[in-house]
This record gives structure tokens, sequence and C-alpha cells, in this order.
């Protein structure tokens, strides 16, 4: 009873912070801005939580379009719907696997067939003309059989047709699940679970594993200044820069807004912030154009934060260092890569 009790004061003391919390922000009592500061106050989402605080240590406002962000980040997430796609793909290898032994068996037995007939004129002799007879009659029930066969081959190969169109489907429906419409890098979704497999794979192996979280510096300037079709070009081209610069092993992801991370397997520290200053140095050489206008708008820089993961850790705690470098670049001048220690990469 006294543990209940407990409990039911803490859930009341989180709700209680909750609501005054949305009233402090000045938005909507939605049961969406409730569920989010409820669960910040309460701790049960670590992920969150970094989120929340790091906004909050950036000083960037929780507007309704912020609020609605975080909720699709972190509340979203439809697992039903993974395990009926996953199901799917299942469904569809033994299909399959279906096919091949129906279409073995098919020619076999025109093969089959073949053969009796073949065996069946070798029997032009005296005294055989009672097995002949018997050798023809299971030659023409083959033959039933083949051509049976061979109208249900043609069945299934209609309905394969209609399973891989549906597998592609599938398929596309899955890479749209996983993938950030404007930039075309992995979303924030399949970033967690990269990140997941790659340090299971280090903890298993013991082989090194770093990780960057990298952040366009004064990217509101971009929005305000020029409008969000010039952020959208800025988000593209820092994306697709990315991608040049770093291995295919390695996975870039847009993390939230401006934000990205970047998943380096097989990495030491040095390793990336040496790839981290690639990026950096790579951006920065680039000038946005408004091509309508033929206006040159300036260079894009990048504030980085570098570290490496330590075996058995909390991802929590891996993603929370790479911001901690991320936000010690941003305060000593941008434009610069931080690893993990606090001390500056050449720039």
């Amino acid at each position: 009873m006294l543990y209940q009790k407990n409990m039911m004061e803490e859930a009341t003391n989180w709700a209680g912070q909750a609501m005054a919390r949305i009233a402090a922000e000045s938005l909507a009592p939605t049961p969406q801005h409730f569920t989010l500061w409820y669960t910040f106050y309460s701790g049960h989402a670590p992920d969150l939580t970094h989120a929340v605080n790091a906004l909050m240590a950036a000083q960037r406002p929780f507007t309704p379009e912020r609020m609605e962000e975080l909720y699709k980040k972190f509340f979203s997430f439809d697992r039903e719907e993974q395990m009926v796609r996953d199901a799917g793909k299942r469904i569809q290898g033994a299909l399959g696997q279906l096919l091949d032994l129906l279409r073995s068996s098919g020619a076999d037995s025109a093969r089959y067939g073949k053969a009796l007939q073949v065996f069946s004129t070798r029997l032009e002799v005296p005294g055989m003309e009672q097995l002949r007879g018997l050798v023809d009659a299971i030659a023409a029930e083959t033959k039933i059989v083949t051509l049976q066969n061979q109208k249900l081959q043609i069945q299934l190969q209609s309905s394969s047709a209609q399973m891989d169109e549906l597998r592609r489907s599938l398929d596309s429906v899955r890479q749209e699940a996983s993938t950030d419409a404007l930039t075309g890098l992995p979303n924030r979704r399949q970033f967690d679970q990269a990140l997941h497999e790659a340090a299971d794979r280090s903890n298993q192996t013991g082989a090194p594993l770093c990780l960057l979280m990298v952040d366009i510096d004064h990217f509101k300037r971009f929005n305000d200044s020029y409008g969000h079709t010039v952020g959208d070009h800025v988000l593209a081209l820092v994306a697709r820069t990315m991608k040049e610069c770093i291995r295919n092993t390695d996975t870039p992801a847009r993390y939230c807004g401006e934000e990205f991370g970047v998943i380096l397997p097989s990495s030491q520290l040095h390793d990336a912030v040496r790839i981290a200053e690639q990026i950096r140095l790579a951006v920065a050489s680039k000038k946005v154009v408004n091509r309508a206008k033929n206006q040159s708008l300036g260079t894009i820089t990048l504030s980085v934060g570098a570290t490496q993961f330590i075996h058995g850790e909390d991802l929590a705690d891996l993603i929370r260092r790479a911001d901690d470098g991320l936000y010690t670049a941003k305060r000593t001048g941008r434009n610069r890569v931080v690893a993990e220690t606090g001390k500056k990469a050449d720039a």
C-alpha cells in the first residue's frame, strides 16, 4: 500500500509539473503536450529528456510546431505496422520456396511422361501387348497430370507476379518509413536502429565505433532571411556533401531539424575527427546560390561533436557526449569540430 501511495504521489507531482509547464510555455493543454511534459518530468524516456534539455540549453522556444516535431519523433512509431511488414516479408519468402518446389515438380512430371512414351515404343515385340497397354495407360495419365501442372504453373506465375508487386510495394513503404523525404538520408527512426545494431556489433567484436553529431550554424538565419525553400536547399546540400565524404559502411542520418548524426563503425576517435573535418571543410567550400535571382547567399558552416563508443555504455550517454562536443563547438565560435574531451580539433 505504501508503494502504491508513493507511486500515486509521484504521478500526481509529475502531472502537476506538466500542466504548470504547459501554462508557462503558453501551449494549448492538449493530450500530446501533456504526454511530452509528463514523460519529461518522470524521466521515463532518456532520449526525450536529452532532446528537451538540449533545446533548453540552446534557449529554443517550445513552440507548438516544435512540440509536434518532438511528439512525432518519440511517440508516433507504429510498432504493429512494422510487425505486419516484417510478417509480409516472411510470407513472401515462404511463397517463393513453394513456387520453386512446384515449378520443379512440374518439370519432372513432364520429363517422366516423355520417358514413358519412349519406353512404350520399345515394347514392339510379341507377348508384350498387355505390358505395353499398361505403359500407354500410365503415359496417358501422366500427360493429363502434366497438363494440369502446366495450368497450375501458369496460375502460380500470375500469382507470383502479383506477390512480387506486393513485395515491391512493401519494400517501397518500408523505405519511405525509414527515409527523410527532404534529404534522402535515413530518418531518426532508422538512425536509432542503425546505432543499436552498430553498438551490438561493437560490443560483440570489440571493434571501435564513433559517432558524429553535426549542426548547421545559424540555420534559422537562412530560413528567416531567404525563406524555407532556401533552408530546404541548404539541408539537402549538407546531406549530399556528407554522403560524399564518408565510407559506404558509415551511416549518415537526419537526426532532428538542422542536426545530423553520422555513425562510424570500425573508427577510432582520431578517425572520426578527421572525417568530421572533411565534412566541415567540404560544406564550407560550397556557396549557396539563389538561381532564380542569380544571387549568392553566402556559405554554410557546421559545428560538429565527435565521440567514441565505450563498450557496454547506454546509447543515450553516447549521444549526449557527442552533443556536448557539438554545443562546445557552438559556444566557442562555431565552424569547428570538438572531440569528447572538449579539446578543439585543428581547424
